[in-house]
């Protein structure tokens, strides 16, 4: 085991030449070969300052493959379109006549029912019993036991009371006559086929002699 000394190291304040010039010197004071000495001080030096270059390990990171992610496409649910349901209005078509008369035949059906009225069918007469009056006129045309025509029927000899005083010429149609004769035109009959009337309260010709169908208001209807 080799021992020596270096006491020029401290205070350490040498230039390089100096350094080497002190070393040389206290080398040679202990009998030491100076390349000896420089082996062992290189040798320190490196294990002191960790010198010896380190072993370099290469790390090769392999790069990873992340596999594809397939994105399937998604079907998004279709919704089904929106129906339109269309409300159609129903509208009721105006309605049409069922009796087809000129305007002379409604003209008279009006003025005998309006004449009789006036007569004594007035007497809590109303829209209805007008319209039965016209229905007899009509109802007599239809038979074939008259006139084939409602002037015929009406015009007939003896027939109706308000011809034969005159009355029936003047007779002048109010709301309650044309009422009556809207329910005619548009099928309205509910005179059973009476072909004859009359008001009164009493015994008749009629009521004795014919057959009673109906009373409306105070009028009675035969045939």
């Amino acid at each position: 085991m080799i021992i020596f000394t270096f006491d020029f190291l401290a205070p350490m304040h040498y230039s390089m030449d100096t350094f080497y010039g002190k070393l040389e010197q206290s080398l040679m004071r202990q009998s030491i070969s100076i390349p000896l000495v420089i082996t062992i001080l290189c040798f320190i030096l490196a294990g002191c300052t960790g010198s010896v270059p380190a072993e370099t390990t290469q790390v090769t990171v392999a790069e990873e493959t992340i596999p594809a992610t397939t994105v399937s496409e998604t079907t998004i649910p279709t919704l089904p379109p929106e129906t339109t349901v269309e409300t159609t209005e129903e509208t009721t078509p105006p309605p049409v006549p069922v009796l087809n008369l000129t305007e002379d035949e409604q003209i008279l059906l009006l003025q005998i029912a309006m004449a009789e009225a006036n007569a004594g069918l007035g007497h809590g007469q109303c829209s209805e019993c007008m319209a039965l009056v016209m229905r007899t006129v009509l109802n007599r045309v239809e038979s074939g036991r008259f006139s084939k025509t409602i002037r015929g029927v009406i015009y007939a000899p003896e027939q109706f009371t308000p011809v034969m005083d005159g009355s029936f010429d003047d007779a002048v149609p109010n709301e309650l006559c044309y009422t009556a004769l809207e329910l005619v035109l548009y099928g309205w009959d509910e005179s059973q086929g009476a072909l004859y009337y009359e008001w009164c309260d009493g015994p008749s010709w009629h009521s004795q002699n014919l057959n009673l169908l109906l009373q409306h208001c105070n009028t009675r209807f035969y045939n």
